[in-house]
């Protein structure tokens, strides 16, 4: 239009409405009239055909131009006019309209235009082009809500102008709300000028139909021709898609103008329509459904989909239940939807009234209650969950025996969960079932302990040997089964206190310090049982120095070796066992292998049959199962290849965790969202982030992440997949003195690992907590029971128990001041070697500050720095890029720079912790701290220690947690 050149030019703009037309088509009109062009907008007042006026002047320049706006409106006559000035050519043309594929009319216009001129079509905004879109016009909006816009508007031009400009004058928190309201009342404007034909037909794009002429006839009762155009009218408009979908906001005005009962009768009319025609969708009927529309028919066909409608079946069934089918009849199959979907509120309230209905169908009653029971034991509730399953006996739980088998084993219920897999042989191994027995039969081996009725495998018939009161080892060895050693007594409140497992009496240490102990009270007790080296228990033993603290005798090596040796693979599981500790200990070996194989052979856990809603996946009990028995590695094994969901992210963190790399732990927990957890894998998470506070030695950190974690001690239970997060949760309640918040949880696991008879594989872990614990309360006594524990398993030939006994026993005489390095050495490479190399190198670190020679001392502290080192995975360097041109800048003052061992003791010295303490935490010695802290003074010239403090925080320092 701006060129020189003097031919006549002739343009369509072909668009929906609200895409720009009468934008663009004004913009023209502004540079024709700057250009001095008289405009003219009836075809009517244009210049005839080679007429007596001329249409130009004397330059050549058009005289008059002709720009049409909404040319699908124009009469006949002048629609015919408009035709005859576009094939003259003669003037400058310009035609604005919205498509109308089945109008001849209009066809023929665009054929003309087409050989003649040009054809423009304006289409709708892309999902990208918005932000773009919003910067032409000075505003900015996050890429977020540009998306949100793009989905309420559709692209269309006039509703995201009106979305954008309600954005930019409202708060960014609020402007999901503000474009919502803004496109909603573009779309009542764009409403209000639609005949009731139209608005007929924007009732069934609203319902997802689509628009098809044939269908409009049926359901409008209108003649074929009328429909056609109804179908052109509705898609030129701004308020319906590509898809023939009404824009979301649009369907409240829609409803509102033309009313519930006009626009119910036109929904029932589609519905039956294309129910004979056997054409249903089922996205349709949900809206059918979800707009109002009552139907038996409708009813029936919800249901049938909701079977095949994976995660969104809660919404069919909720549809279905509108449209008036029974909703007691849905209640088990809804609520086990819900259950999948994570709503356990919904699953609850469905599935608990089922349990108490006499005419529920048996197979609908064990699906409500393992509904039920999985939800309460997601929710850290697992005694809750036996108790549904003890009430609903072995008669009732049919094909569901595993689920309750398994629910039983994580209460501590060994018993029960014998008797509800007596007909486990009468199902077919099915994918579902077979799974769920995997994870039974590998419990029941984990806690097979002579004397304990879970020893039996879970399906065998009980009888002979096998009846209550035999128990039967992995080696086919009858163990005869003590009365009364699988209670049956559980609930949140009467476990009885384990014999100095807590003692509140004692002060606990101060919160802030991290050094050792005092070692008073633990030489007060030897000296009460016949002096430093006497035993203080009653097992007999040749050696003065192996009874010490209950721990018994127990080998160390004879030195430090650069490789620190693990406890042998556990490989016993195919070999024949030389006695009942071999046999417990190959027998959970084979059940961690059988976990993971379940974790890693069966559906992904969204799919149908998947674990999602079983009480716990397989992968779970394998991470836990390995980290307990101290295998870091099969942990580690278990979580390949698994998905990236929530729970895999803390068990990740715990491997992490546990090995010693605490960067790996609060990397993957930085991805996790704590509070959409469910309870008890909030529970593994909160036991993640205290530990990872507790080693850091941040005592603010740590009182934030307790304050964070405590709230939930009083929703959760003890089971076996929660012994580890309650023992780091316990040691960080010791450190900072309010341990009593932890006492019902610690209470409550002890008496579960008495009720399964103190399952090695479980209980290991869980008294190395204790006698942590003990260590920082400075209560031997209350170290006793656990120590005894250890002993007596490492006596039966338990190399894990082995480890941990004997180094238990090395801490405490290192506490006493007894520090034998060959024997430290030894328990550092032990520890290490199942895992637990901060404990290892925590264990070097407080001999190092306990002996008495400086040589011991050195090679001690290199010793923790090795086990840290090595627990912490490499990083391959990192190369800057060398900058495109050189930069003129002051060179640094090399006598304020810091180095990297000097900044991290600059770090704990602004925590206020001591040279001592800073010494444990780097595994250096405090004399060394000394002369990092006097060079520091000199390098940056601070004259008095305060004056340090100052000058390093102003450096940036003491933000960092090291």
């Amino acid at each position: 239009m701006d060129s020189g050149d003097s031919g006549a030019v002739l343009y369509l703009i072909r668009g929906r409405s609200g895409t720009g037309k009468s934008t663009l088509l004004g913009a023209i009109r502004a540079r024709l009239r700057a250009r001095g062009v008289a405009l003219t907008d009836h075809p009517a007042q244009a210049p005839r055909p080679s007429g007596a006026d001329r249409a130009e002047d004397l330059t050549g320049r058009p005289r008059i131009a002709l720009i049409v706006d909404d040319a699908h409106t124009l009469g006949p006559a002048e629609f015919d006019q408009l035709c005859a000035a576009a094939e003259a050519g003669e003037f400058p043309v310009v035609i604005g309209l919205r498509p109308r594929p089945h109008d001849p009319r209009l066809r023929g216009l665009t054929d003309l235009v087409a050989r003649r001129g040009r054809v423009i079509d304006l289409r709708a905004l892309g999902a990208t082009e918005i932000a773009p879109f919003a910067r032409e016009l000075g505003m900015m909006v996050p890429r977020g809500l540009a998306q949100h816009i793009h989905r309420q508007t559709g692209g269309i031009h006039g509703g995201v102008v009106a979305a954008l400009t309600a954005a930019c004058a409202t708060r960014l928190d609020a402007g999901v709300t503000a474009v919502d309201q803004a496109v909603t009342a573009w779309a009542r404007t764009r409403l209000d000028d639609a005949d009731p034909d139209l608005l007929d037909a924007l009732v069934v794009a609203a319902i997802g139909a689509g628009l098809d002429t044939g269908e409009l006839t049926e359901v409008l009762d209108i003649a074929p021709a009328a429909a056609q155009g109804l179908v052109d009218r509705a898609r030129g408009s701004a308020l319906v898609t590509d898809a023939d979908l009404l824009l979301t906001p649009a369907v409240a005005p829609l409803r509102t103008l033309v009313g519930d009962r006009r626009f119910l009768t036109v929904a029932r009319r589609l519905l039956h329509a294309r129910l004979d025609a056997g054409l249903l969708r089922d996205h349709t009927a949900l809206l059918l459904a979800e707009s109002g529309v009552r139907d038996e028919r409708l009813a029936g066909f919800l249901c049938a989909a909701a079977e095949r409608a994976g995660d969104e079946a809660v919404r069919y069934y909720a549809a279905a239940a509108a449209a008036g089918a029974d909703p007691e009849g849905l209640a088990v199959r809804w609520a086990d939807a819900a259950a999948r979907q994570g709503d356990g509120d919904t699953a609850l309230r469905l599935a608990e009234p089922s349990l108490a209905n006499p005419a529920i169908a048996p197979t609908d009653l064990a699906v409500a209650v393992r509904i039920c029971a999985g939800v309460w034991t997601r929710r850290g509730l697992a005694d809750r969950a036996a108790q549904l399953y003890t009430w609903l006996g072995p008669a009732r739980v049919g094909a569901d025996w595993a689920v309750a088998a398994t629910v039983l084993y994580l209460s501590g219920d060994a018993r029960g969960a014998q008797e509800l897999s007596v007909n486990a042989g009468q199902w077919p191994p099915t994918e579902a079932t077979s799974r769920a027995g995997s994870i039974a039969h590998a419990l029941s081996d984990s806690i097979g302990l002579p004397g304990v009725p879970g020893s039996q495998r879970p399906g065998a018939t009980q009888t002979g040997a096998n009846a209550p009161g035999i128990g039967r080892g992995h080696n086919g060895i009858q163990y005869p089964t003590p009365s009364g050693a699988a209670g049956n007594g559980r609930g949140g409140t009467g476990y009885p206190t384990a014999p100095g497992a807590l003692d509140r009496s004692r002060p606990a240490p101060n919160p802030a310090t991290t050094g050792t102990p005092g070692r008073g009270a633990f030489n007060a007790v030897a000296e009460r049982h016949g002096g430093t080296g006497a035993a203080v228990t009653a097992a007999p033993s040749t050696s003065t120095a192996a009874q010490a603290n209950g721990f018994g005798t127990v080998s160390a090596p004879t030195g430090f070796t650069a490789e620190m040796r693990a406890v042998p693979p556990a490989t016993l599981a195919g070999q024949r066992f030389a006695n009942p500790a071999q046999a417990r200990r190959g027998a959970a070996v084979s059940a961690a292998s059988a976990l993971i194989h379940a974790a890693h052979s069966g559906p992904a856990p969204a799919d149908d049959g998947g674990d999602r809603f079983l009480p716990c996946s397989a992968v779970s009990i394998a991470v836990l199962l390995c980290l307990s028995m101290g295998d870091p590695r099969r942990a580690a094994d278990a979580l390949r290849g698994a998905s990236r969901d929530p729970q895999s992210l803390v068990l990740g963190a715990w491997v992490a965790m546990l090995g010693g790399d605490e960067h790996g732990a609060a990397t993957l927990m930085s991805e996790v969202r704590v509070a959409e957890l469910d309870p008890r894998d909030r529970l593994l998470a909160h036991g993640v982030i205290v530990g990872l506070a507790r080693r850091s030695g941040d005592h603010a950190a740590l009182a934030m992440a307790w304050q964070q974690a405590y709230p939930l001690f009083d929703e959760v239970g003890a089971d076996l997949l929660a012994l580890l997060p309650i023992g780091e949760l316990w040691l960080a309640g010791i450190r900072l003195r309010d341990e009593a918040r932890m006492t019902a949880l610690v209470t409550a696991a002890d008496e579960l690992l008495r009720q399964l008879g103190e399952p090695p594989v479980w209980s290991n872990a869980f008294h190395w907590y204790a006698i942590q614990a003990a260590i920082a309360q400075e209560s031997p006594e209350a170290l006793l029971p656990h120590a005894h524990r250890l002993k007596t398993a490492a006596s039966a030939g338990d190399p894990q128990a082995a480890v941990l006994a004997d180094a238990g026993r090395t801490w405490v005489l290192v506490l006493r001041g007894q520090v034998v390095r060959d024997r430290v050495e030894g328990a550092v490479a032990r520890l290490a070697g199942l895992g637990l190399r901060w404990d290892a190198a925590r264990l070097a670190s407080e001999a190092a500050l306990a002996a008495g020679d400086s040589a011991t001392a050195t090679a001690l502290l290199k010793l923790a720095r090795t086990v840290r080192a090595q627990s912490r995975p490499s990083e391959s360097p990192v190369r800057a890029p060398e900058p495109a041109a050189p930069q003129a800048r002051p060179e640094p003052v090399t006598d304020t720079v810091l180095s990297e061992r000097e900044r991290e003791v600059a770090e704990l010295v602004l925590l206020g912790l001591t040279y001592r303490e800073i010494g444990a935490r780097l595994y250096i010695s405090a004399k060394t701290v000394e002369h990092h802290v006097a060079r520091m003074r000199r390098r940056i010239g601070a004259g008095s220690r305060s004056e340090l403090l100052s000058m390093l925080r102003a450096m940036g320092h003491g933000s960092l947690l090291v």
